[in-house]
């Protein structure tokens, strides 16, 4: 008995992985807006970092492929990267492509998610300081889920970002679930009830059903 129990609980923690992947360790450490926006000046100071010393091709990689996608990453080489002798670095200038942008990680810097993305841009206004000047406008970064890990995977320019504030009111776009998955959630949430009331509710809590049946 005791064995046909643990079976049905294990089964029922499987099902709900499968139908919930965004419930994975990746995502719940990105729970947070913080988490993004900490992840997000990590990546900044990885692309920094080249820029300190020659490396090889390798050592660079190592250092981008916990944040960057492949393609990314080789969008960002092929624009910054500098060879000398069979060793790489990149070199400072006042227009840089493909890092990422100066964001204060203040109230004022966004954090948007949708399904499959999450989004992350600010509003830079107008100004005529310094070497470089521009118009007021909004940089963004998309974040894509790449082997179970979220890796920045595009840059967003403002026209870009402009209709997706516009189209998701600048916040998360709802996620929808369709009608199997509701039947299959609702009935890994009974068969769980059934075999263990106590430890069921505070796995999923209440909230977290009422939450989800009610989209």
């Amino acid at each position: 008995m005791k064995k046909i129990y643990l079976t049905s609980i294990t089964c029922c923690i499987l099902l709900f992985s499968f139908i919930f992947p965004s419930l994975s360790h990746a995502d719940a450490s990105f729970s947070e807006d913080k988490s993004v926006l900490q992840f997000l000046q990590d990546a900044f100071q990885a692309q920094v970092s080249l820029s300190e010393q020659f490396q090889s091709m390798e050592e660079i990689h190592n250092t981008l492929v916990p944040y960057f996608t492949e393609d990314f990453t080789r969008e960002f080489l092929n624009e910054n990267l500098v060879a000398e002798n069979g060793k790489y670095i990149t070199y400072g200038t006042d227009f840089p492509l493909y890092y990422i942008p100066f964001f204060s990680y203040t109230a004022e810097t966004k954090v948007i998610r949708a399904q499959e993305h999450i989004y992350i841009y600010e509003f830079f206004p107008e100004t005529d300081e310094g070497p470089v000047g521009y118009e007021s406008h909004y940089e963004g970064i998309k974040l894509n889920k790449a082997d179970g890990m979220w890796k920045v995977a595009e840059s967003l320019n403002h026209d870009v970002l402009t209709e997706i504030i516009k189209l998701t009111n600048g916040n998360a776009a709802p996620v929808k679930m369709d009608l199997v998955q509701k039947s299959m959630v609702k009935a890994t949430l009974q068969l769980g009830l059934a075999l263990n009331p106590i430890a069921s509710f505070y796995k999923y809590g209440n909230s977290f059903i009422i939450g989800h049946f009610n989209k």
